[in-house]
């Protein structure tokens, strides 16, 4: 990837500056920060951040230390482009070697491929040099119920045209706005160097102060984000939540909420996002985020615990002259096929949807055709010969295969946008047929999750839709 050279100086300085100057804070702000993050100079339009969430306080500890590795081993090939990294892991750390013992969360800017010196060098999270006007302003100020902790703030950073920059401050006074950002604000992630904390990474207010964060001190024209944890869909912790084990963290067994990634990113949007996840493929998830990223990465399945391999990804990307979101989409997707090439044996597909006109298009006339009671023996037939998703207990979490159930409804415009799927610009399948994207299709009207349904994006949105014709429909299955 060619940078132009402010743009290649931004991204190589604010690697190398942020791992060797930040973690070791001193009193004063370094002169050096303060030119780095100084949004005076213009960013190339082919500026990219690459910003990794890895949530591993639960059993999928070990897949992210090693999704670390991976995405370590792979940070060569994008050297010129910022890769920076949360991490948050378990507390029993009795298992591993001294080397690599480390508790709770941790914040990487990995410039470096060894682990080990990655590893040994944690960011401490300093308060913002210069924060975009709009973000300030909706996320700080906003949030500031005491107008003494505004006028505070207000005194500290002054609005130089779309920025609010911070002037000269000594450490008390440092100290005193960190507490404000981070404890008032509730903008600030408290994470400092080698000090334990640990976060609730599944938290959507974790998310956003992460992806502040890296919007604050790496900023760029583009961003992605991979997201890798438990994900079950739409159903998110409704399906209730298991006891955690002995001595585990009440995380252990958690996933994500899609309301809480909802709201961690419909404003701190994103290019390109990537859930790195179980069951995430479905509609439901897909329209709850259309706010919060042009190109939407999912699986519809469930997959293997370790995961996308992120060594391979890092590697298509740094193949590329240049980067677009839809490259970088459909190379998340090619890499999920370079992970697991087809000799497994369980069902994967993976989706890139381009978050658009298209795919609102589709939603609205799916929401619309459906509502016809002219069509309803159509869906009913569509119902019946729909395909289950191989992986999903199907009285738990029932979904079928969307595309083919849409295509079989008669409508004209459905049918056209079904089958051209220019809202679907990658797919891939590993030992499977589906089509990319899941929709709810509860076994009978007496299912205890209609009613946490009807409160999804998707339902109140279009309440005469599918929502409405579930109950019914559902009479003779």
């Amino acid at each position: 990837m060619r940078r132009v050279f402010i743009a290649a100086a931004v991204a190589i300085i604010a690697a190398g500056a942020v791992a060797g100057i930040l973690v070791r804070y001193p009193d004063g702000i370094p002169e050096i920060m303060q030119r780095l993050f100084s949004p005076a100079e213009p960013l190339s339009r082919e500026s990219w951040t690459l910003a990794f969430y890895l949530a591993g306080d639960n059993s999928l500890e070990r897949d992210q230390l090693e999704n670390l590795r991976e995405i370590c081993e792979g940070s060569p090939a994008v050297a010129d482009t910022p890769v920076v990294v949360f991490i948050d892991r378990d507390d029993d750390i009795s298992r591993d070697s001294p080397l690599t013992a480390w508790k709770g969360s941790r914040l990487f800017v990995v410039t470096k491929k060894d682990y080990l010196d990655v590893i040994r060098s944690p960011i401490d999270v300093d308060i913002p040099r210069s924060v975009e006007a709009g973000r300030f302003e909706r996320s700080i100020t906003a949030r500031l119920q005491d107008p003494r902790d505004r006028d505070f703030i207000l005194e500290h950073y002054e609005k130089k045209g779309g920025y609010y920059v911070l002037g000269r401050h000594g450490r008390e006074t440092g100290e005193r706005i960190r507490a404000v950002l981070a404890e008032k604000a509730g903008y600030l992630l408290p994470l400092r160097g080698r000090e334990h904390a640990n976060l609730d990474a599944v938290d959507g207010r974790t998310l956003s102060r992460f992806v502040r964060y890296v919007k604050d001190n790496f900023p760029s024209e583009r961003y992605l984000l991979c997201i890798a944890g438990h994900g079950s869909g739409w159903f998110g912790n409704a399906a209730g939540i298991l006891p955690p084990a002995e001595n585990r963290s009440g995380e252990y067994f958690r996933g994500f909420e899609i309301q809480g990634l909802r709201q961690a990113l419909q404003d701190e949007p994103v290019d390109v996002l990537v859930l790195d996840m179980c069951s995430m493929g479905d509609i439901e998830t897909a329209w709850e985020l259309k706010d919060c990223t042009r190109y939407l990465v999912s699986n519809q399945t469930a997959v293997p615990t370790m995961g996308l391999d992120y060594t391979l990804l890092l590697r298509r990307l740094g193949r590329r002259q240049a980067l677009t979101p839809q490259d970088i989409a459909g190379d998340a997707v090619e890499a999920y096929r370079d992970t697991y090439g087809g000799f497994r044996q369980f069902a994967l597909s993976a989706a890139a949807l381009d978050l658009g006109d298209d795919f609102e298009a589709f939603v609205e006339s799916f929401q619309r055709a459906v509502s016809d009671p002219a069509l309803l023996p159509a869906i009913r037939k569509a119902g019946r010969d729909a395909r289950s998703i191989p992986g999903r207990h199907r009285s738990r979490y029932p979904m079928i295969d969307l595309l083919p159930l849409a295509g079989a409804l008669g409508d004209a415009k459905l049918e056209s946008l079904s089958s051209r799927r220019q809202f679907m610009i990658r797919h891939a399948a590993v030992n499977s047929d589906l089509t990319g994207i899941s929709v709810y299709l509860p076994a009978t009207a007496e299912d205890r999750l209609l009613h946490e349904y009807a409160e999804t994006s998707f339902a109140r949105d279009f309440p005469r839709g599918w929502v409405s014709i579930l109950p019914g429909l559902l009479a003779d299955r």
